[in-house]
C-alpha cells in the first residue's frame, strides 16, 4: 500500500462541522400558509410515477408532500406525456384538500401543458383534464431544482434532443365497403402509436389520401410533438402539397388549403414519399378500418373539410361585452379576468372546457367533436332554421335543443330558448292536436251512501205501500 501524508487542517475541521450542520437538520414536511401558492414537480419512469409539492420559503422550496405510485397494467403501455398527466391525476386525488385551498403551480419541462390546452386531446386525457378543471391549476417552464427533496426522484422525465424527430406513417383506403384512415407514430424512444379510423361518408381514393393527412397531423399535435417526420406513399398528394404538380379539381385546392394550415402547428414537419412495401402498417390499418361497415367501431371520423353555415363563419373576432362568451373569450385571449373575484374563479374554473381557434369560442365535449360557441342573435337564427327551415319539423322543444347540440353548436340556455321558440311558433299551436282529456284524472268513488241519501231528499217520500213502508 502507497503510503500518503493525510493532513487534518483547519479547512477539513470545518467541512466536518458543516457536514454535521447540515444532517442535524435535514428537510422535514411543512405546513403551508392557508391560500399560499405550492409548486408541483412529477417525474416519471418506466415503472413508477412520482410527485413533491413544496411551498417557497424565500429563495428555497420545502417540501410539504410526496406521492409514488407503481404503474400496472395497461399503464405501462402509456406514453410518457399520458404518464405525467396520471401522475397529475392520482397527485390531485391524492391531495385534494391542498389543490382545494391553495393555487398549484405546476413546474415542468414537458409538454403536458400544451397537451391540457389542446382542443383535441384523447378521451382518456379530457376525462383527466375534466377532473382536474375543479382546480386552479396552472403549467410553468422549470428553469431550476431547488427543493433538496427532489433529488429523491426516481427519474427525470425524458427530454427529446434537438436533432430527434417523429416519424408518422399515413395511408389512406377507399373501397366498395368502405373507406378508412391508418396512422402508425412512432417515437424517438421506438414507442409505436397504431390508430386505425373509419371516415363516415364515401370519399374517393385521392381524397381517403389527403383524408389520412390531415387525421395523422391532428394526431400528432394530440401528442404535442412540434418536430416530425411524415411519410406516405402517394405521390400525386405528396407533390401537389409540394406545388410540383399543377391542382385543378376544386375539392383538391380545399385538401391542399386545409393540409398548408394543419402545417402551421409544427415547427419542423417532413414530407417524404416511400414505396408502398415499407408502409405496409398503415396500409394494414387502413384496409382493416374501411372494410368494417358498422357504426359501432372503435373510431368513426366525419369529413376534415366540414362548411358551417355562412351567416356563422362570419361571426366578428370581437364579442361585445354583455355576451356571456366575453368574459371566457376574453380570458382565452388576452388572459384577462372579470374584477368580481367570485365571477374569476368561475371563469377559471371553466375554462379548461372551452378552447378559441381562429378567434371563435369553441365547448369541449365528450363523445362529439369541438361545438361552437353562438350568441343569441346566432342561436335564434339556428333554432329557427332547424325548426321551421326548408327541411324542419316542428320538434318539440327537447328533440329541437338534441339537435341544435347534434349540429355542433352550444349556447348556455339552449332548453329554454327551444321552450320558447316552440311555445311560441304559430304554426305548431294552430296544427298541434286537440287534447281531450280532463284536466285531472277522474277519481274513483268508493262509498255511494252520500248519493243516496242526497237522492231520497230531492225526490221526497213516496206513498205509502205494503209495511207502512215510504222509501
Amino acid at each position: 500500500m502507497k503510503k500518503t501524508n493525510f493532513e487534518w487542517n483547519d479547512e477539513s475541521e470545518k467541512a466536518f462541522q458543516d457536514l454535521k450542520a447540515y444532517l442535524k437538520q435535514l428537510p422535514v414536511l411543512n405546513k403551508p400558509i392557508q391560500g399560499e401558492e405550492l409548486f408541483l414537480y412529477l417525474a416519471v419512469t418506466n415503472r413508477a410515477a412520482s410527485s413533491v409539492l413544496v411551498r417557497k420559503n424565500g429563495i428555497n422550496h420545502q417540501p410539504v408532500y410526496f406521492v409514488s405510485h407503481a404503474l400496472k397494467g395497461a399503464e405501462l403501455n402509456y406514453l410518457t406525456q399520458e404518464k405525467l398527466a396520471l401522475a397529475l391525476v392520482i397527485t390531485a386525488r391524492k391531495l385534494r384538500p391542498y389543490f382545494l385551498s391553495h393555487p398549484i403551480t405546476m413546474l415542468t419541462n414537458s409538454v403536458l401543458g400544451k397537451i391540457a390546452a389542446n382542443p383535441d386531446a384523447s378521451g382518456r386525457l379530457i376525462r383527466w383534464i375534466t377532473e382536474l378543471s375543479e382546480y386552479d391549476i396552472k403549467c410553468e417552464p422549470r428553469t431550476a431544482i431547488k427543493a433538496q427533496a427532489l433529488a429523491d426522484f426516481l427519474a427525470e422525465t425524458v427530454q427529446l434532443k434537438q436533432e430527434e424527430l417523429w416519424k408518422i406513417f399515413v395511408d389512406g383506403s377507399s373501397c366498395q365497403s368502405g373507406c378508412g384512415a391508418g396512422i402508425v407514430i412512432i417515437s424517438p424512444w421506438g414507442e409505436e402509436t397504431k390508430i386505425s379510423i373509419r371516415l363516415d361518408f364515401k370519399a374517393s381514393n385521392n381524397e381517403a389520401e389527403y383524408e389520412a393527412l390531415l387525421l395523422g397531423l391532428k394526431a400528432a399535435r394530440n401528442l404535442g410533438i412540434s418536430r416530425a417526420n411524415l411519410y406516405f406513399n402517394s405521390q400525386l398528394a405528396i407533390q401537389q402539397s409540394n406545388g410540383r404538380f399543377e391542382c385543378k379539381d376544386e375539392k383538391m385546392l380545399r385538401y391542399i388549403k386545409a393540409l398548408d394550415k394543419a402545417k402551421e402547428g409544427f415547427t419542423e414537419l417532413n414530407l417524404e414519399l416511400i414505396p408502398r412495401a415499407e408502409n405496409i402498417k398503415a396500409d394494414h390499418l387502413a384496409r382493416l378500418a374501411s372494410a368494417l361497415s358498422n357504426r359501432s367501431d372503435p373510431i368513426v371520423a366525419g369529413r376534415e373539410l366540414v362548411l358551417q353555415l355562412e351567416t356563422l363563419d362570419k361571426i366578428i373576432a370581437q364579442v361585445p361585452e354583455g355576451d356571456w362568451r366575453y368574459d371566457m373569450h376574453k380570458y382565452l385571449i388576452k388572459k384577462e379576468l372579470p374584477s368580481d373575484n367570485k365571477k374569476e374563479k368561475e371563469v377559471k374554473r371553466r375554462a379548461l372546457r372551452f378552447v378559441v381557434i381562429d378567434q371563435i369560442l369553441f365547448k369541449r365535449s365528450f363523445s362529439q367533436p369541438l361545438l361552437k360557441c353562438l350568441g343569441l342573435d346566432e342561436a335564434n337564427y339556428v333554432l329557427r332554421k332547424i325548426h321551421e327551415g326548408s327541411c324542419g319539423s316542428h320538434l318539440g322543444s327537447l328533440a329541437l335543443a338534441r339537435k341544435a347540440l347534434l349540429a355542433g353548436f352550444f349556447w348556455p340556455t339552449m332548453r329554454k330558448d327551444s321552450a320558447d321558440l316552440v311555445n311560441s311558433c304559430y304554426n305548431c299551436q294552430r296544427h298541434a292536436n286537440l287534447q281531450w282529456r280532463h284536466a285531472e284524472y277522474m277519481k274513483a268513488v268508493v262509498a255511494a251512501c252520500p248519493f243516496d241519501q242526497w237522492g231520497m231528499d230531492i225526490v221526497g217520500p213516496f206513498p205509502i205501500s205494503t209495511g207502512q213502508r215510504k222509501f
